[in-house]
């Protein structure tokens, strides 16, 4: 697995945690009572691309082992997305 590819993954988590973090700002600005509906809908957006990535990564590498490794990377940083979207949610109410 090339360091391309690890700072591509890094860079796409992160920007799908500040796409949660200001969404959910400006849902609960404009509209309050569609949160639990943007709640749904960005996590099946962030789970649907975690899993897509991976698939697309399966689909392309020749190596089994570097296939586990990205796997065992995206779940690491799908775990770290969610902590910190739920941390920085707790902390704004």
């Amino acid at each position: 697995m090339s360091v391309e590819i690890i700072f591509l993954a890094v860079f796409v988590f992160t920007v799908l945690t500040v796409v949660d973090i200001k969404g959910y700002d400006f849902v609960r600005r404009k509209s309050p009572d569609n949160l639990v509906r943007f709640y749904f809908i960005i996590t099946a957006v962030r789970f649907l691309f975690a899993v897509t990535m991976v698939g697309i990564y399966t689909l392309f590498s020749d190596d089994r082992e570097d296939t586990l490794h990205f796997a065992a990377l995206i779940l690491v940083l799908y775990t770290t997305m969610i902590v910190v979207s739920l941390i920085t949610k707790h902390r704004k109410k």
